[in-house]
């Protein structure tokens, strides 16, 4: 069974219900490279901010405000 596409939107979601643990659980279901890319496109947009890692993400206003 093939997987959905990730989304940015998945992806902040997962960072607002999972937090610092968010990259942990969408790994489970795709590939670190696509998981990585969508965690540096959400930062890039400004929707995250992160320190040490990119995968260690926390939303910012824009981020929970396109969550809605």
């Amino acid at each position: 069974m093939e997987h959905p596409e990730l989304t940015t939107d998945m992806v902040l979601a997962a960072v607002r219900d999972h937090g610092f643990a968010a990259y942990d659980v969408l790994v489970k279901d795709f590939p670190s490279d696509v998981v990585v890319a969508e965690f540096t496109k959400a930062a890039r947009s400004g929707f995250t901010s992160f320190g040490v890692g990119v995968h260690l993400a926390s939303l910012t206003d824009k981020g929970r405000e396109r969550l809605g």
